[in-house]
């Protein structure tokens, strides 16, 4: 492969991979099939982006430039080392901080997504409820519905234009949310 091929390439997957990873959220931000699938393709993806990202500094570091070239070597592998480092991190984490089971806080039923941000020790719980409408393709788009404080374990049906969310411990009343004005076209 000739020197400036190789170059551009390893310019653009550096580049690419980084903006993906800082700025377009779960697998280039595609909303296909369903919120948990979604998280679970982005998991498994950030092995392959540090793998790439791996290769893409490999190729740099095997290159004699001269001029711009010099210095814009410098900078693209200034920003794979760090790419590889926060991917490493990420890696680390879901292999042994428990991170990868987080596609357990995804639920969805019918058309009402449910997901549950639980940072632990670090701040409160939230569930947040969501209507989904897909397309004839497969993708899905998320209306927000509410956000509700932790509820422990419950179970949630949609009855009659309302979301009735029903928590497992004794004694609590059935939230009722109305979602009759959210519609699919």
């Amino acid at each position: 492969m000739a020197v400036n091929s190789r170059l551009y390439l390893s310019f653009a997957l550096i580049s690419l991979l980084m903006i993906e990873t800082l700025f377009l959220g779960n697998s280039f931000s595609l909303q296909w099939h369903s919120p948990k699938l979604m998280y679970q393709v982005s998991a498994y993806l950030v092995p392959v982006k540090l793998v790439l990202t791996g290769l893409a500094l490999w190729w740099l570091s095997g290159m004699l430039l001269t001029g711009w070239r010099k210095y814009a070597r410098v900078v693209f592998a200034s920003l794979a080392v760090i790419h590889i480092s926060m991917l490493t991190w990420v890696c680390l984490a879901y292999l042994f901080l428990d991170f990868a089971p987080q596609a357990k806080q995804y639920r969805l039923q019918g058309n009402i997504a449910v997901y549950t941000a639980d940072p632990g020790a670090m701040g409160r719980a939230y569930h947040y409820f969501s209507y989904v409408c897909r397309n004839d393709y497969g993708f899905y788009q998320l209306t927000p519905i509410s956000r509700l404080n932790w509820l422990g374990e419950f179970e949630f049906t949609e009855q009659h234009g309302e979301l009735v969310i029903t928590g497992s411990a004794a004694g609590t009343e059935p939230i009722r949310l109305a979602i009759a004005q959210y519609q699919c076209s």
